[in-house]
């Protein structure tokens, strides 16, 4: 998650299960967020034991679908009935919908994908987790703090989408037992191998230096403590597949006001130079729509471009763009866009750094990242696919898992993790079609 974090310390490995305040301590971000991320992994660790990967609790009106039953379908949409499940022990609420206006969909239907299969398909659905800052959701800002006041906390928000995979007539027997096992290895198996990454900070060798030339200094040489993040811009798999990176874990975002061509207008040209905007930097048009589609489950769902900043007009809180943003990238306000900065480059046509594996890639100040290829099959990359790097000036170094003989170890992103779960099975025939629930309920309640 983009947010303006220390370090993000969770580890269910460690087996902990509290965290405790001790009087006279400074009280630290990361520690407060770890408890809650303690209390969230029992609860739904314990949720998913008791019931499994999805379940639904039955409406006491038994005319009633329950949470997430599809019903209603002519062709061209179905309704969702209000409801709760659980997916992988994280609840997930509905109200009741159609699936064109689900809240976190942002379908289109211009779009192929979005449209509805002629022939049998599965509706699913994907559950992940997003964070809102108050620039998504202004009512978190206490105005109270004045004009302008900084903000305080985030939130995370459960986002649920209903989705539809098509299927080879033939290729699935619709059965509530079996159905979620097909599903997550028809997704998943797109994504596998997974993209590893390791990272460390490079201690140079004074004998590759000329005589002439000073030793730099070894380790992490930046003069503040950061978060950095790497994350897959373009999924797929090398040669496809490109990373950008920031120093603060993508948590500089200034709220956009308008856009004209490639003038864009912003609330707020950012606090300081530290997480401000300037001429150069790499930044990328952002609102609610582009948020929830990143979630496509094809790998070679294909990325907005990134822009560079050619003009900076501070007193007029505007930029200019390097190109004209595509479409209408940033224009609804009801949408809440803005510009999210990144700091590593980009190259013609906005396209963002090659991912090139079995090799140290540069950052910045002496840190170094290493994507790992396959030992049989070539790594797949998610977009969206994230990895958090703490770099500490203390140390010198960055805080990365280490082997005993003190190499940095591979590791799997750190999100987005994503959920599924099985609705219904759809299959048109003509004028008519044949519908089944694959939904679990919940064992039998006294």
């Amino acid at each position: 998650m983009h947010g303006d974090f220390s370090r993000v310390i969770f580890d269910p490995a460690r087996r902990f299960s509290s965290v405790l305040s001790q009087q006279g301590r400074v009280q630290l971000d990361a520690e407060i967020n770890e408890q809650t991320a303690i209390l969230l992994h029992y609860v739904r660790t314990l949720a998913a034991d008791l019931l499994g990967p999805a379940a639904y609790p039955p409406d006491k009106d038994e005319d009633a679908l329950g949470g997430f039953g599809v019903d209603g379908f002519d062709g061209d949409t179905f309704s969702v009935a209000p409801g709760r499940m659980y997916v992988d022990g994280i609840l997930c609420e509905c109200d009741g919908t159609d699936y064109w206006e689900q809240p976190d969909g942002h379908l289109d239907s211009d779009r192929d994908d979005d449209r509805l299969p002629s022939g049998p398909f599965l509706v699913y659905l994907r559950v992940w987790e997003r964070l809102i800052t108050a620039v998504e959701a202004p009512w978190i800002r206490e105005v109270a703090l004045g004009p302008g006041g900084p903000d305080t906390t985030a939130r995370t928000r459960v986002v649920w989408q209903v989705c539809r995979l098509p299927l080879a007539p033939g290729s699935f027997r619709p059965d509530m037992r079996s159905a979620a096992d097909f599903l997550r290895e028809r997704i998943r198996g797109d994504f596998e191998p997974r993209g590893l990454l390791a990272a460390r900070t490079r201690h140079p060798d004074e004998d590759e230096l000329t005589p002439s030339e000073l030793p730099p200094s070894s380790g992490y040489r930046g003069l503040e403590n950061q978060l950095y993040r790497v994350e897959v811009h373009q999924g797929g798999r090398e040669g496809t597949a490109t990373f950008k990176w920031s120093r603060e874990n993508g948590s500089v975002v200034l709220p956009v006001r308008k856009i004209d061509g490639a003038v864009v207008e912003l609330e707020t040209l950012g606090r300081d130079d530290k997480l401000g905007v300037d001429m150069g930097d790499v930044v990328e048009i952002v609102d609610d729509a582009v948020v929830c589609r990143a979630a496509s489950d094809r790998p070679d769902a294909r990325s907005e471009r990134l822009y560079t900043v050619r003009e900076v007009d501070y007193a007029g809180y505007r930029v200019v763009l390097d190109a004209e943003p595509a479409d209408d990238a940033g224009q609804r306000r009801s949408l809440h866009p803005f510009l999210r900065r990144w700091d590593s480059e980009c190259g013609e046509e906005g396209t963002a750094l090659p991912v090139r594996e079995d090799t140290w890639l540069p950052l910045e100040d002496g840190i170094e990242i290493r994507f790992s290829s396959g030992d049989e099959w070539p790594r797949v990359y998610r977009r969206g696919d994230y990895w958090l790097i703490p770099a500490r000036v203390l140390t010198g170094d960055v805080e990365w898992p280490r082997s005993r003989e003190g190499e940095p170890l591979r590791r799997r992103p750190h999100g987005v993790h994503y959920h599924y779960a099985p609705l219904a099975y759809v299959d048109p025939r003509g004028d008519d079609f044949e519908l089944v629930d694959l939904r679990v309920p919940f064992p039998h309640r006294r």
